[in-house]
């Protein structure tokens, strides 16, 4: 019985031993950080020693997690460089124009972060020091996964983004682009495309993934080589992805295919409301017919809204003495007077706040996180989507009637005041979003607690590649048959021609001078 009860034991140590992980953010986006942030310390409460190598950081972090700084990536990707860095400039782009533009910020990225302080001390570890699993964020592209993977003897690596756009997996996952189905996450178009639209998404999908394939691994490769030279090419290290945590979830977006490898768990970042500060807990209790919050996110701030945006903004709140505003407003330079129904402030918790039960509407930039909190917490929302993902994720709200959508760029404070009214008014919004909030929230696990699972089967397996996909070793042409395909048209075009060019050589016969003979 003894026996049974150590070996019981010894079992148990073995499926629950402290990893050594290491952890990659270098996307230049504190909302991804908040996203990672709920995941790193997901692991550490699990046990697991947790070394991020990020451009964010946290400060008081647990202590089995230690930060290491990734300077220069905002400067560089931002100011120095000159790369488009005007969000409201960037949403009239074409869809052709920004996937090429996030693939530079994947190569502008790699250059920074190879030179940057943080990078050589984690390289400067003992050589005798081991990783047991690396995660990184693969928007930043394969640079410093590819070097860490490199230096520290291949363990198992993960792929894992706050972002939700399956075919940014595809090199990794294998994953085939439904161009007719769903829209690319760069294109502003509702889900039920007509041929034009569908057309149209076959070229980005595709521009997509041969951007990754032909132009931006190699370009990375290249540069990565300068500082290790005897690397592995970097998109075979990328395909050597075991699985890919994706942000997304079929409830609340786009539904598409999906390969074994990419674990869905979208909205991991919400945790349990905490109390609010007393300031907005006073001013949300006493509103009297309920509270609204404004919010642009992390990247685009209101105070870059310009001072006729900021004034249609501001006298249509005052068109609502009866409801309280919250604006999350970065500086305290105002065009104007505030209306009394106003209150600015530089943070807000917004989680906290949606979650309050007298938090009515959210009006929002529609950026992934903030649509799966107010779509969690059950409040519908009007969209003033600005770039990227924005506008699919309010389509789909639009199409699920929970939300409304207006211009960020043209804002009239008529139309927002129609807006509010609606969707203050009428209760079908209110109730979708319950439907939808319900949906959302019916799972047998958290969207974290399947992420670190995930991670522990891979642990617990690390030499398992059974999930992946035999289509990330196939060419592009090969993959989408095109190979096939091509042939197929050319052989059915020469079977055409042939009876063509019989016909014609008989009407030549019989006519040699192509003149009609007379009766």
């Amino acid at each position: 019985m003894s026996r049974c009860i150590i070996l019981l034991l010894t079992v148990i140590c073995g499926f629950t031993r402290a990893a050594n992980i290491l952890y990659i953010d270098g996307v230049a986006s504190p909302s991804h950080f908040i996203w990672h942030k709920a995941l790193i310390n997901g692991l550490a409460a699990k046990g697991h020693n947790v070394t991020a190598l990020s451009v964010d950081i946290e400060e008081s972090p647990p202590s089995n997690v230690s930060y290491i700084k990734v300077e220069g990536v905002y400067e560089s990707l931002f100011e120095e460089d000159g790369l488009e860095s005007d969000f409201f400039e960037i949403g009239q782009m074409n869809a052709f124009s920004v996937l090429a533009m996030f693939n530079e910020y994947m190569i502008v990225g790699c250059q920074t972060t190879l030179k940057s302080k943080g990078l050589q001390q984690l390289l400067e570890y003992p050589k005798e020091f081991k990783f047991d699993l690396i995660i990184s964020d693969y928007l930043n592209g394969p640079c410093l996964s590819a070097v860490a993977q490199h230096r520290f003897g291949r363990p198992p690596f993960i792929a894992a983004t706050a972002f939700h756009g399956l075919t940014t997996t595809t090199t990794m996952s294998g994953a085939y682009s439904y161009s007719g189905s769903v829209p690319n996450h760069e294109f502003n178009t509702p889900q039920n495309m007509g041929y034009y639209q569908r057309f149209m998404n076959f070229l980005y999908n595709h521009w997509e993934e041969l951007l990754r394939v032909y132009d931006m691994y190699p370009k990375v490769d290249k540069i990565v080589r300068k500082v290790s030279p005897d690397i592995p090419f970097v998109g075979d290290l990328d395909k050597d992805t075991r699985i890919i945590l994706l942000n997304s979830n079929p409830v609340i977006q786009y539904s598409e295919a999906t390969m074994p490898n990419v674990i869905s768990v979208g909205g991991m970042q919400i945790v349990e409301p905490k109390d609010l500060p007393d300031d907005l807990k006073k001013i949300v209790e006493n509103a009297k017919k309920g509270a609204i919050l404004f919010s642009l996110g992390t990247n685009v701030r209101s105070d870059m809204l310009g001072d006729e945006r900021i004034i249609e903004i501001l006298n249509a709140m005052s068109q609502f003495p009866e409801y309280q505003f919250l604006w999350k407003f970065e500086s305290d330079a105002m065009p104007i007077e505030v209306p009394k129904n106003v209150y600015i402030r530089k943070w807000m918790p917004q989680n906290d706040l949606l979650a309050h039960p007298n938090l009515k509407l959210f009006i929002t930039h529609s950026g992934l996180l903030s649509t799966q909190e107010a779509v969690y917490n059950g409040v519908p929302i009007i969209g003033f989507p600005v770039f990227a993902d924005q506008h699919q994720n309010i389509n789909y709200c639009i199409e699920q009637g929970v939300g409304k959508r207006l211009s960020i760029k043209d804002v009239k404070s008529s139309e927002l005041v129609k807006a509010i009214r609606e969707l203050m008014t009428d209760e079908s919004y209110r109730e979708n979003m319950s439907r939808l909030s319900k949906l959302f929230r019916d799972e047998k696990e958290s969207p974290l607690e399947r992420a670190i699972w995930w991670i522990e089967w891979v642990l617990r397996n690390p030499t398992a590649h059974i999930l992946q996909s035999n289509a990330i070793r196939l060419d592009w042409a090969v993959k989408y048959s095109f190979d096939v395909i091509i042939p197929l048209l050319l052989a059915g075009l020469l079977v055409l021609s042939i009876p063509i060019k019989v016909l014609k050589y008989v009407l030549c016969r019989k006519n040699p001078h192509g003149k009609t003979k007379r009766e």
